[in-house]
């Protein structure tokens, strides 16, 4: 079995550009770490950041994958009805929408949770994990946000169901509010992104329903 995966990064933007490739390496090694502890599983894992991805080409990339069930994440800048990447719209509502049929949609951007996921729900996008207001990132490259960020794909990867991930994702945001070694700045930051994760589509898929012959 293999699990198809797609990571659309951003790595030019300020402070959440930098963020978004240390996520991105983390979840290179919870893809590859699954991979190995999961003899019969075969991870690939496609990397597309700005500078080898925009929206002309996206949907020749993503044909390799979209027939069958995939992981796609998303860690750049966003608004209600698009994904963007170094200042371009690399996924939008009303042009791209569609290739991303069968997908597992995660996402670390604002405001996709909207309109956005909307449309990728109606056009046969399994579930979409994100935010419908700000996902803030108070300090750039920050341990805490990557942690907090990354643990959906932890607890999904590790075997729970997506509504489940969900929860720990939220739990951890819980944490960090409540962490009197944060400044308050942050846990204000971090109390909005926990009120603001929407989760769309089928909130019972487990990692063994994306796994594919």
């Amino acid at each position: 079995m293999k699990l198809n995966a797609v990571i659309i990064a951003d790595d030019v933007a300020e402070n959440i550009g930098e963020l978004c490739v240390m996520l991105k390496n983390t979840e290179c090694q919870l893809l590859e770490q699954f991979g190995r502890t999961r003899d019969d599983v075969l991870v690939h894992c496609d990397i597309y950041c700005h500078d080898t991805v925009n929206k002309q080409n996206l949907s020749e990339k993503l044909s390799l994958v979209n027939f069958k069930d995939f992981l796609c994440c998303w860690f750049g800048h966003g608004n209600d009805e698009s994904f963007s990447m170094d200042g371009e719209k690399i996924v939008t509502a009303t042009d791209n929408h569609y290739i991303f049929s069968n997908a597992l949609v995660y996402t670390f951007s604002c405001l996709n949770g909207g309109t956005l996921a909307n449309v990728l729900i109606s056009n046969n996008a399994k579930t979409f994990v994100g935010y419908n207001g700000k996902a803030n990132c108070p300090y750039g490259i920050d341990d805490v946000t990557c942690d907090i960020a990354m643990s959906f794909l932890a607890s999904f990867l590790g075997g729970k169901s997506v509504s489940n991930a969900v929860d720990d994702l939220k739990t951890s945001y819980e944490d960090a509010v409540f962490n009197k070694d944060l400044d308050p700045f942050q846990r204000s930051c971090f109390q909005e992104n926990r009120d603001n994760v929407t989760l769309k589509g089928d909130g019972t898929l487990t990692i063994d329903n994306l796994l594919v012959a």
